[in-house]
């Protein structure tokens, strides 16, 4: 394996297990020092290089940036979550066909959805779902977000509180707070 490949992955391992036990400060550390040891990767984008690794280079960016998204949550900080959901973004539609499917793709396109509910982005929560492809739509985290928006928007507050008690995945708990405090 690449040496570079080999010490951003290293250096990932680390960052996981800082998420792990919710060592914050250590997970923004090993994040902005692995934001850089990956610029050094010709096969992301903007460039999408072919070369030998491109796949793994990609997947562990993929990875990162996913992780990057998580800590934003864990932190409670929505300008990071913004930031790092757009560095991710471009791995979920410009990689589609070079990598496999991500199983946090939906769990974090829905995250996305449910913070731009909060912010009240009403337009931009549009423009994402109409992105989305028809099996997207049928996945359960997209469906919470729509649900909620539909809830919203009918003004079925209690539909919008008790949808804390189903939320498709842990992450989903901040905003949802959030959004409760909005409707309160």
């Amino acid at each position: 394996m690449d040496p570079k490949l080999t010490e951003v992955a290293q250096s990932f391992e680390r960052f996981k297990a800082a998420l792990v036990r919710n060592d914050l400060e250590t997970c923004n550390n090993l994040l902005s020092q692995l934001k850089v040891m990956l610029t050094g990767f010709r096969s992301l984008p903007p460039l999408l290089e072919e070369t030998p690794n491109s796949v793994q280079e990609l997947t562990i960016a993929r990875d990162i940036y996913e992780h990057a998204v998580v800590l934003s949550v864990k932190a409670e900080d929505q300008d990071a979550f913004e930031r790092d959901f757009f560095q991710l973004k471009p791995y979920y539609v410009d990689t589609a066909g070079r990598l496999p499917p991500s199983a946090q793709e939906y769990p974090i396109l829905g995250l996305n959805l449910l913070r731009l509910l909060v912010q009240n982005r009403i337009a931009e929560f549009h423009t994402e779902l109409e992105i989305l492809s028809a099996g997207a739509m049928e996945n359960l985290c997209i469906k919470h977000a729509v649900e909620l928006e539909q809830s919203f928007m009918e003004g079925a507050y209690n539909r919008v509180l008790s949808a804390r008690q189903t939320v498709p995945h842990e992450t989903y708990v901040y905003f949802m707070d959030l959004l409760a405090k909005t409707v309160r």
